[in-house]
């Protein structure tokens, strides 16, 4: 019996002890972990701007055209668009004149009406408005795809359309809603 409760006595001890260090350990005294760290990143930098069906080219080499804006009628696939809202669909061109393959699945497009605020994207695979394309396109090619467009605001209010490639250069492109 004796034997018994000093077996049971070590073991009680053992998972008290146990249980009161994991308890303590990773305590840091409030100091900031590198994840909890506040991150900073690089501000974006308006490499390019112009209109709508003009050529806006980086100095890298790459070049967007926004083209044939048009009204654009949702169907019943089609996600994002607001009711209520001016849907605008066009198409984006963009030639790669750099030296390295151009990779747009990380393109960044934001567009604001100057009197109503921010547009959402609206997508539809079925009619071919599915974002940007997800291959890279190689030195000297061009590709050529939809987006459209949720926008609060009425007919002619200013539309400011932002390309932004790599995170840090940006194109701006400047037009009307219709």
């Amino acid at each position: 019996m004796k034997k018994l409760s000093r077996i049971t006595l070590t073991g009680v001890a053992a998972i008290v002890m146990v249980t009161t260090l994991a308890a303590c350990g990773g305590g840091n005294s409030g100091a900031q972990t590198p994840s909890s760290a506040p991150t900073t990143s690089a501000p974006v930098v308006v490499q390019a701007s112009g209109a709508f069906n003009s050529i806006v080219t980086l100095p890298s080499g790459v070049a967007f055209t926004l083209n044939k804006q048009a009204v654009f009628t949702p169907t019943k696939f089609s996600a994002g668009q607001i009711d209520g809202q001016r849907f605008n669909s066009f198409e984006i061109t963009a030639k790669n004149g750099a030296k390295t393959p151009l990779d747009l699945s990380a393109l960044i497009l934001t567009a604001t009406t100057v009197n109503a605020g921010a547009c959402v994207d609206i997508f539809d695979g079925q009619i071919g408005i599915s974002g940007s394309p997800s291959d890279p396109i190689a030195p000297g090619a061009s590709i050529t795809f939809k987006w459209a467009l949720s926008c609060a605001g009425k007919a002619g209010d200013p539309l400011n359309i932002s390309l932004t490639t790599d995170g840090v250069t940006n194109v701006d492109v400047k037009d009307k809603l219709i």
